[in-house]
């Protein structure tokens, strides 16, 4: 998508997620790493599909394998793209809430033993 990081900064303004860490993710998906997370998704829009997928796509940043590649494959792309997204945004969310927990109790026990020696 391009203009990622406006589109990530007007999103996490509007569900009030935290700015620059929205900003700053978006570069995971850089030019060195687009072409293996486009394939992984589509393969998996594939699989959810029951189609076979084209094991001998390549992904180019250009307009023209946008205009004539992207047509055929948009489908099965997207698809993946939202499942592997949500997936892999339920797992970082279930993570953060139990790192957080972890380190609220933590801290807490810390302060609660340091209270107990005073």
């Amino acid at each position: 998508m391009p203009s990622q990081m406006i589109a990530s900064a007007i999103t996490a303004i509007l569900f009030r997620a935290n700015l620059p860490i929205s900003v700053a993710l978006v570069w995971i998906s850089n030019p060195l790493t687009m072409g293996p997370i486009f394939y992984f998704n589509y393969v998996v829009g594939t699989l959810i599909l029951g189609q076979d997928a084209n094991e001998n796509l390549t992904f180019e940043l250009s307009w023209d394998w946008i205009v004539n590649v992207l047509g055929e494959l948009w489908v099965p792309l997207y698809l993946g793209s939202a499942i592997v997204g949500l997936v892999l945004g339920l797992i970082s969310y279930i993570a953060v809430k139990v790192l957080w927990r972890h380190h609220v109790i933590k801290n807490w026990t810390t302060r609660k033993a340091k209270n107990i020696r005073k």
